[in-house]
């Protein structure tokens, strides 16, 4: 074989292993950065580049070399050493592949495991990082960003099949952008190698592949937050979304949150300003006008010197940046004093709360069952290749 038939030969394995995994790795792109500033990338191993659209590689990086990329009026432009050696500027997407799947490859000194997806999306300005990872590998950062690693072993695993749901439910979701996920707290907290620690890393392992899915047998996207204040809530009091079965008002058990009950005061002018995409002018009156068997609250009225508007309550939680939307006010003076519990949406599972359930001697599976009732647990391989778990 001639030399350059091995290579197209390597070219199309690597962009075959890249792009197309096997039945037992799923992989999710993950939206890292979008910029029109000039990224700094690199491996820990050699790396190739490949244009995707020509699957024809670019180029070649050795173990640390400094790789940059920018956005050149729609074509992505590549160098080694800044300026210095120009590769080009293409189309692409290219993929940025270390030559050894256990190496990892940094934007900015923050490493991650898989590989790179550099592209424009057809944007004239910016550049976006996307990182192409193994579903397992993602979560092995995911989990300990949103959950404390020293917290009992069966609340980890409950927060690792809760994760990994959200991830294939939600897989394309953010597909217009050219990934799957956002890496903030959009939709979950995602800091590559940094952020692993031996304890959730075991709790990903040990419920590797395990997902929940719907009364349809769909994948379930598993919403979770930090505590509920008591009770959790239904889907529909919270968001504009249809009711789930899944999604209802269970007991919460996150009395030890520190959350558990907040308080917060704000001027009406700092409230005016929160709320000045609204055009309300200067807020007057805030009034509940419903609030659900959890006690948050469904509807809220504000009304300004110009005009008033109703709107949800968790979006008037987020527009004030409130721990959540089961609260209380009263106004004294020129200020709204604020009291209420719990942190986040309220929806699905309780961070606290399983970690108190787990404390008492129930099981992932049990803390699963309790905060989303009516799923079911199964082992998920591939798209097409789901199988009921048994232990």
């Amino acid at each position: 074989m001639s030399f350059k038939n091995h290579l197209i030969l390597f070219l199309s394995v690597a962009l075959l292993l890249f792009f197309a995994s096997p039945a037992t790795c799923i992989d999710i792109e993950i939206g890292l950065i979008t910029s029109p500033q000039q990224i700094k990338l690199g491996s820990n191993q050699k790396a190739a580049l490949i244009n995707t659209l020509t699957k024809k590689e670019i180029g070649k990086t050795n173990k640390n070399e400094p790789l940059f990329v920018k956005n050149n009026g729609g074509l992505i432009s590549v160098s080694l050493n800044k300026a210095e050696n120009k590769l080009g500027a293409f189309t692409g997407p290219i993929a940025f592949i270390p030559e050894n799947k256990i190496g990892l490859v940094h934007y900015n000194n923050k490493w991650y495991r898989g590989g790179f997806i550099i592209l424009t999306n057809k944007d004239k300005s910016n550049i976006t990082i996307v990182n192409k990872v193994d579903l397992e590998d993602y979560l092995l950062s995911v989990v300990p960003s949103e959950i404390p690693n020293k917290w009992d072993s069966e609340a980890l695993k409950a927060q690792a099949v809760a994760a990994r749901s959200y991830s294939v439910g939600y897989l394309n979701r953010r597909r217009s952008k050219g990934y799957d996920l956002e890496s903030t707290v959009e939709d979950q907290v995602y800091s590559g190698t940094s952020a692993e620690k031996k304890q959730t890393s075991d709790a990903v392992k040990e419920t590797s592949g395990l997902i929940l899915l719907d009364k349809d047998n769909k994948p379930f996207i598993a919403l979770y937050h930090s505590s509920a204040g008591g009770y959790t809530d239904s889907i529909e009091n919270v968001w504009d979304k249809e009711p789930s079965e899944h999604i209802k008002p269970k007991p919460d058990y996150d009395d030890n949150s520190p959350y558990f009950k907040w308080e917060r005061t704000y001027s009406l002018a700092e409230i005016s300003k929160l709320l000045s995409s609204l055009d309300l002018g200067t807020v007057e009156k805030i009034k509940p006008l419903s609030r659900s068997f959890s006690e948050r609250i469904i509807w809220i009225e504000v009304t300004g010197t110009k005009d008033k508007v109703t709107m949800r309550g968790d979006e008037f939680r987020r527009s004030l940046k409130l721990p959540s939307s089961k609260f209380n006010l009263k106004f004294e003076d020129n200020q709204v004093k604020f009291a209420g519990r719990g942190y986040g949406h309220g929806l699905g599972l309780s961070q606290w709360g399983s970690k108190a359930l787990a404390e008492k001697g129930f099981t992932y599976k049990d803390i699963l069952a309790h905060y989303y009732p009516g799923t079911k647990l199964v082992k998920w391989e591939s798209k097409t290749n789901i199988v009921e778990y048994k232990e």
